[in-house]
């Protein structure tokens, strides 16, 4: 009997954690964050296409602000 409930509370547990941390997050698009040491290897199509997106994202920042 008492093993019954110590399995309720850790599915119990189990399922309310798993909602917890499905709802912390970044929303969007993932960026890869620059080298803490070292050269930075990307290559110029990479630099460009990042830059591309931090602008459209700004854009649209601005747009929801109006």
């Amino acid at each position: 009997m008492i093993r019954h409930t110590h399995i309720r509370r850790l599915i119990a547990l189990s399922l309310v954690s798993s909602f917890a941390l499905s709802a912390c997050g970044i929303r969007g698009s993932l960026e890869t964050p620059p080298p803490l040491w070292g050269e930075d290897t990307r290559t110029q199509a990479e630099i460009e296409s990042e830059a591309k997106t931090k602008a459209d994202r700004a854009e649209r920042e601005a747009r929801k602000s109006q």
